[in-house]
């Protein structure tokens, strides 16, 4: 996240309570995990509308509103989610803090697909390459990027920033990470502005994007990176990505189709001012090394609408061949003034 969020609370109105059509809570039994996680967690979580100052509103930009949620918990650990994984059939979802915790839940639906609520909720701690869990700014992860079809259920690349580098962890298998040969140039990142978009382009060919401007030009640099799940060896292409003022980067994702690549956006303005959201999408036949992305603006959302420190994006299709996009927030663990949303979107055009 950029350093003015990590300094300063989104402004006082992101904590006005929302419109509240349903609520929810769960608790999980630690016997009847389906992973072998340390602990389950207590939620609860409130639908919300887009707007809960025009309840009537449906639609940013080429985004219909398919439903949202605010979720909380009394535990300590929850919040801070960054990044953003969604199964293919939209039943699972993985996030991760930037103080080092996952995130797995089920996604529950309405009869029309519509999100309503989630479900079996699980936390555990994420380990560092000694097999012991990282504390605090140790473990500041920031983007997440499956490797596979089984989503959250398989492989992931974690990107993490102050000490700059990408792991490679499986849930499924155990809680060690491996590392992953990156280019030399991301150690001259920013600190506090390392890779925040994380996504594979195709099988093998990971992209990664610095959040913030860093380049002699003012771009976002970017690299192209073949990983084909053994590391043999680093080969890379550098790119960049075309500022979109007044926006920062806080995450990347593809499409399910694999023809676009889509870019979370964000700016904080201050105390008075809040945050700003953007979706901007590329065409992916475009991401090559030496390129310099641009893409359109195809939904910008403002205080208005019910949004946070929006950070983790992920995309899916459904069985009706939707286009169905999903973003989560870091609340920065500043409780008073800021939420955990998660909200559901189609793309339409």
């Amino acid at each position: 996240m950029s350093s003015r969020i990590a300094r300063c609370a989104i402004a006082a109105a992101l904590c006005v309570v929302s419109g509240i059509a349903a609520h929810g809570r769960s608790v999980v039994d630690p016997d009847k995990a389906g992973l072998d996680l340390p602990f389950a967690v207590a939620i609860s979580h409130d639908r919300i509308p887009l707007s809960s100052a025009d309840l009537k509103e449906s639609r940013v930009g080429q985004l219909l509103y398919r439903g949202g949620l605010q979720i909380e918990s009394p535990d300590a650990r929850f919040g801070g989610w960054s990044g953003l994984i969604v199964s293919s059939d939209g039943r699972r979802m993985l996030s991760q803090s930037d103080e080092a915790h996952w995130f797995i839940a089920d996604i529950v639906y309405d009869e029309s697909g519509n999100l309503t609520g989630i479900d079996n909720p699980q936390l555990a701690d994420m380990d560092n390459l000694d097999g012991k869990p990282m504390a605090g700014k140790e473990g500041d992860a920031e983007g997440l990027a499956a490797l596979t079809s089984k989503g959250g259920d398989g492989p992931v690349l974690v990107s993490f920033e102050r000490n700059h580098r990408v792991w490679r962890y499986d849930l499924t298998r155990g809680p060690d990470p491996q590392p992953v040969s990156m280019p030399d140039a991301i150690k001259t990142l920013d600190s506090n502005s390392g890779l925040e978009g994380l996504t594979m382009l195709k099988p093998h060919s990971l992209l990664a994007i610095a959040e913030t401007g860093q380049a002699a030009n003012g771009d976002m640099p970017a690299w192209l990176v073949t990983y084909d799940g053994k590391d043999a060896g680093v080969h890379y292409g550098a790119l960049s990505v075309k500022p979109h003022a007044p926006y920062e980067i806080s995450d990347a994702a593809m499409s399910p189709d694999g023809r676009d690549l889509y870019l979370l956006e964000r700016h904080y303005f201050g105390p008075l001012g809040g945050v700003i959201i953007a979706v901007r999408r590329v065409d992916a036949s475009t991401v090559k090394p030496g390129a310099r992305l641009e893409g359109e603006e195809i939904a910008k959302f403002t205080m208005h609408e019910n949004i946070d420190n929006m950070e983790g994006l992920a995309l899916r299709r459904d069985a009706a061949g939707h286009t169905l996009l999903y973003m989560i927030s870091d609340d920065n663990y500043n409780h008073l003034l800021q939420r955990t949303v998660l909200l559901m979107f189609e793309v339409v055009r």
